[in-house]
Parts: structure tokens; sequence; C-alpha cells
């Protein structure tokens, strides 16, 4: 191992690719500095100014169908009076390397364009077709980044398998062992827009017609209702190989019954956690909230934004009904954001057993499991289509450091990092010679 991962990190961090508005080109230009170094040919995809993607290939044998190393350029805003350090400073403090995208997911770019130079640099005969791929767009749904691929390109992202975000292998989850987690699936989200008009008036003289205040009551009727817990196949799974190390679930492990593990769910107080709450469970969260201007007018119209949800098997009609009788209110107005199914793919594949092997070499103590992502990403367009699409970052990252995803001071341990990248290397050339 040397610090090449660690100075490329670095330095694909300084790149401020925040969406919106994106300007991805800056990391498609610093990929493609690489690729011409490499001798590697690349295609880049630009379906709006700015909004690049960039493609690579090595070409192998046709033996097996082509393999895609997946990864998206943009990140979320950073509010840097929220953060210690510079959101795109790429800096090393205390042996972590720190910045916006150092765990979402300019740290899996890096590990896959080393495994993906390792086999150009060495020179191995492939099996199949590698192909880098990174994307624009994917924290705005993707329309600029693999949407606009799969729908205007197809011919050049057929694959049998697609490695992208959506896992890490989790240290502090239990007491005694790693968790390396492999992500076969995703919860659907169904983002919706609410929106009421009312009455206005004087602020010193409320007449019931508020529509903040009936947006707000009529939320609440939806945010108060204890949503029915399901255990879909990926969970059940998930949770019979933690029995290997937590006790409690030995009575699941025994039988296997759905109904088994929820009892044990709730007598243990997982719910409590977050994480374990939003793997067995439809999930909704007033996240946005617009109305009125002064403080003593009435306002004539309100607005939230409501962030749900659904697991994989739910129904989009069903939950749309059961959200429409909780609003219980027909003035108002619902209109959908963003909606798609959750999705899934098959773990009884010898790719998932091959990437579970080199897990358990390098961590025979840990306990592998297949994960369901509780975000979105873009594996859901490969899957819509019929190709397996799995997420998979093998770097340790501590339960606590999760929540700097989306959220402040991310960062990944400079040891994470280029043990990692050496794992990463390992299952390419494993799934590819």
């Amino acid at each position: 191992m040397n610090d090449e991962a660690v100075e490329l990190l670095c330095g694909y961090i300084r790149l401020d690719t925040t969406n919106p508005p994106g300007s991805e080109y800056l990391a498609a230009d610093f990929f493609k500095r690489i690729f011409k170094e490499a001798g590697i040919e690349y295609k880049t995809y630009e379906p709006k100014p700015g909004r690049v993607s960039i493609r690579a290939e090595i070409q192998g044998s046709d033996r097996k169908g082509p393999v895609i190393l997946l990864h998206h350029m943009d990140v979320i805003a950073a509010n840097v009076k929220d953060w210690s350090f510079e959101p795109f400073g790429g800096d090393i403090i205390d042996s972590h390397i720190c910045g916006r995208g150092a765990l979402d997911t300019k740290n899996l770019g890096i590990m896959q364009l080393l495994a993906f130079l390792e086999i150009k640099r060495t020179g191995l005969k492939l099996n199949r077709d590698l192909i880098f791929l990174a994307t624009a767009d994917e924290e705005s749904g993707g329309d600029c980044g693999v949407g606009h691929l799969i729908r205007d390109h197809p011919d050049e992202f057929k694959a049998d398998l697609v490695l992208n975000e959506g896992s890490y292998i989790i240290s502090g989850l239990s007491q005694n062992k790693l968790i390396a987690m492999i992500s076969p699936g995703e919860k659907g989200p169904c983002w919706l827009r609410l929106k009421r008009k009312g009455i206005p008036g004087h602020g010193s003289t409320p007449h019931g017609e508020n529509p903040l205040e009936k947006i707000s009551q009529a939320v609440n009727r939806l945010l108060n209702y204890e949503l029915p817990l399901t255990i879909t196949p990926i969970v059940a799974e998930y949770f019979k190989r933690l029995a290997a190390d937590w006790d409690f679930l030995k009575p699941y492990e025994a039988d296997g019954k759905p109904e088994t593990l929820i009892k044990i769910i709730q007598e243990n107080g997982l719910l409590a956690m977050p994480q374990i709450n939003a793997m067995v469970r439809n999930t909704i969260s007033l996240n946005v909230l617009k109305s009125g201007a002064k403080v003593n007018v009435i306002p004539s119209f309100a607005e939230a934004e409501v962030d749900m949800r659904l697991l994989p098997g739910q129904s989009m009609e069903e939950f749309m009904t059961f959200v429409r009788k909780q609003l219980a209110d027909d003035q108002i107005v619902i209109e959908p954001i963003s909606q798609y199914a959750g999705n899934t793919s098959e773990i009884d594949t010898e790719s998932y057993r091959l990437i579970e092997e080199v897990l358990q070499e390098h961590y025979p103590d840990a306990i592998t499991a297949p994960y369901l992502m509780l975000g979105t990403s873009d594996s859901r367009f490969f899957r819509e289509k019929g190709m397996t699409a799995y997420g998979f970052c093998p770097a340790i990252i501590p339960l606590d450091d999760l929540k700097s995803i989306h959220g402040n001071d991310e960062k990944i341990s400079v040891e994470s990092m280029l043990t990692g990248t050496e794992i990463y290397k390992g299952v390419v050339k494993r799934l590819c010679t």
C-alpha cells in the first residue's frame, strides 16, 4: 500500500461539485488528466452545460458480461459555519481525510479508480470488460447523470454487474465484531409537495381558515400514525447474520419467522435506533414548510414538502391512498416531487459470494450481511433494466461517523481509505480474471 489513494482523494475533495449547480466538469477534468497519463481512452457526456459524466473502459474477453464501477461526482451543500474544518479543504487532520464527499462518494470513486488503474498497469487479461463510470447529478435524482445515460445511450451501459455506493464495514454496531455489509437493495422515495389555500386576514383576528394551521394539522395526522413493521427478505437475512453476535436474536435464528423478529425488535428497544426503525417500516419526515411573511398577517397560502421512503415490495398506489386518508383535508393539493419503488437485486449469485469471500479473507472475524440501503442511489436505473447492482465500499466506518453523510464534518480515516482500496482492488481482480 502507498499514499496514492490519500493524495488523490484529497485532491478530489478540493473540487467543489456541490449540487446544485453541480459543476461536475471539474471532477471529469480531474479524471481526464489521470486517464490521459495512463493511456486510457475515455468518453464524456454533457446533457447540460457543466453537467458532465465520464466513462472509461478496459476491454476483456466476452466470457462474461461487463462490470461497471459506478460512483457520483456531485455532493450536497456544506455550510462552512457549521463545520470544524474547511468542507472543500481536502486536509488531513488527526489521521483523517476531511471534507465533503469523503464518505459520499468521492472515497469510493478513488478506490474504484485505483482498482481500474491497477488492471491497466499490470496488464492483466480480463474475462470481461471493465468500465469506470463517474456520473453527475445523483444528489438531485440523476436526470443529468445516469438517467440521461441509460435513456440516451443504453447500449453503452449494459452490464452483468454494477458496483456502486450503499454500504460500509461498520464498527460500533456490535460490541465484538465488525459488520461488513453489501447492499443489494434500497428503499424507494415518495416525495410530496402539499399545497393549501386559505383566507388571509389580520393576525389579531383568527378566523379558522388559516392555511398554515390547516396544513400543519393535516401533516401532524400523517406523522402521528404508527406505521406497521414489515420484514423484507434483505432485512430478514441481515438480522439472521447478526444473530452470530447478538444473543437476543437466537430465537429468530432458530425459527426464522418474521413475527419472532418483530417481537424481538420491539422488546429490545431497537426501534429507538433510527437506522433500524427505517429498515423495518416505511418512514415519513416533514422537511420543508413554507408560509407567511409577517407575524401579524394570516397567510393566504401554505406549502409543505414531505420525504417518505417505502420498503421494497410496497405499493405506491396503496401508500398514496393511505396518505390522502390521513391528511383528511380535500383542500390540500398533493403534487409528487419524486416517486419510484424500492428495488433489489438477488444475492444468490457468484458475484455476491465472491465479494463476501474477499471480505472474509481480510476480516475473518467480521459478520458479512446484506443491507437495505435507506436512502436512494443510481443503482435503481440499472436494476430497472434487469441488471444486478450491489452497494459496496469496503472502508471501516465508525457508526457515529455515518451522521456526517449529508451532515457536518464528513471524514474518513487514512487507514480505512488505504485498506479499503486494497480490498477493492482484490474484488475487481477476482470478478474480472
